[in-house]
C-alpha cells in the first residue's frame, strides 16, 4: 500500500514537473515573440520543450515572422519607388510651368487681342504651379525633411501680415472680415514654417468659404491660440477626413483644391510642436492652431 502511495505521489510530481515545465516554456515564448515584434530581428524562435505541439505552434509563427518581414521589405521599397516618383514628377512639371509663366508674362505685356485669353492661361499656370508646391512640400513632409528652425516670433504680427497677403482676393468675394489682432503674442516657432500653415488655412477659407470670415489670436493658460472661423459655402459631409491627406468634400472637375491643404497644415502644425483642430457648428467652420507660449 506504502508503495502504490509512493508511486502515485512519484508519477503527480512528474506530471506537474511536466505541465509546470510547458508553462515556462509558453511564458518564454510569448516574451520571445514581444520583443521580436519590437525588434523585427532575423532570428528564429525557439523553445527547449519537446512537445510536437508546442514545436508546431513556434514553427508556424517563425513562418509568418517570416511572411510579415517580406511583406514590410517589399513595402519599403515600394514607398522609397513612389518618394522618388514623385519627387522626380514634381521637378520635371516645375521647369516648363516656369518657362509657359515667362512666355505667357511677356504676351500679356504685349496687350494683344487674345488678352482675356491668355490671362486665363496664365491663371491656369498659377493653379497647377501652386499644385506642384504643395506636392514637394508634401513630398518633403514624406520625406522628413523640414527641420524647424525655432526662435521668437510675434505671431500676432506673422497672422496679421499672412492675412493682408489675401485681403484683395477676400474683398473680391465679398469677405466681411472681422480680426482681433491687437494684442501680441510671442511664441517660439519656425517662421517659415508658421507663414506655410497661415498660407493653408487661408487659402482653404477662399476656396471652400463665403460670406464672413473671423480671425483671432488669444491666449488659454500656457499656451496660445490662433482661430479661424469661415462661412461654409456647402454642408460638410465628413468633418473628421477633411486633415486627411489627398481627401476632398467636392471632387467636380472644376474644384480647385489637391486635398492636401489641412493635411499639411496639421503636419506642420504638429511639426512645430503645436495640433490642429477643426470644428463646425451649423454652418460656421472653425481652424484653431494651439502652440505653448515662448
Amino acid at each position: 500500500m506504502i508503495i502504490l502511495v509512493i508511486l502515485s505521489i512519484g508519477i503527480c510530481c512528474f506530471f506537474a514537473f511536466l505541465y509546470f515545465q510547458q508553462k515556462n516554456a509558453l511564458k518564454r515564448l510569448l516574451v520571445d515573440i514581444e520583443a521580436k515584434k519590437v525588434s523585427e530581428t532575423n532570428l528564429l524562435l525557439t523553445s527547449k520543450t519537446q512537445n510536437t505541439e508546442v514545436e508546431k505552434v513556434i514553427n508556424a509563427f517563425n513562418l509568418l515572422f517570416e511572411e510579415l518581414r517580406e511583406t514590410k521589405v517589399t513595402s519599403r521599397q515600394e514607398q522609397e519607388t513612389l518618394k522618388l516618383a514623385l519627387h522626380n514628377i514634381t521637378h520635371d512639371i516645375r521647369t516648363p510651368l516656369t518657362v509657359a509663366s515667362g512666355y505667357t508674362q511677356q504676351l500679356l505685356r504685349k496687350k494683344t487681342n487674345e488678352q482675356e485669353i491668355l490671362e486665363k492661361i496664365q491663371d491656369n499656370i498659377r493653379t497647377v504651379s501652386g499644385r506642384v508646391d504643395i506636392l514637394l512640400e508634401y513630398q518633403n513632409l514624406l520625406e522628413q525633411s523640414i527641420k524647424p528652425i525655432f526662435q521668437t516670433v510675434n505671431l500676432t504680427e506673422l497672422v496679421k501680415q499672412e492675412l493682408l497677403q489675401y485681403y484683395d482676393a477676400l474683398q473680391e468675394k465679398d469677405f466681411d472680415v472681422d480680426i482681433d489682432l491687437e494684442q501680441a503674442y510671442m511664441i517660439t516657432n519656425d517662421i517659415d514654417l508658421l507663414k506655410r500653415i497661415m498660407q493653408n488655412i487661408f487659402g482653404n477659407v477662399l476656396k471652400h468659404g463665403r460670406d464672413c470670415l473671423q480671425v483671432r489670436v488669444s491666449e488659454t493658460q500656457e499656451r496660445i491660440q490662433v482661430e479661424v472661423v469661415n462661412r461654409e459655402r456647402q454642408p460638410i459631409k465628413n468633418l473628421e477626413k477633411l486633415t486627411t491627406r489627398f481627401y476632398s468634400e467636392n471632387m467636380s472637375k472644376t474644384e480647385d483644391s489637391s486635398g492636401l491643404g489641412l493635411y499639411i497644415a496639421r503636419e506642420l502644425a504638429e511639426l512645430t510642436g503645436g495640433y490642429l483642430i477643426i470644428q463646425e457648428k451649423e454652418d460656421l467652420f472653425m481652424v484653431i492652431l494651439d502652440w505653448p507660449h515662448a
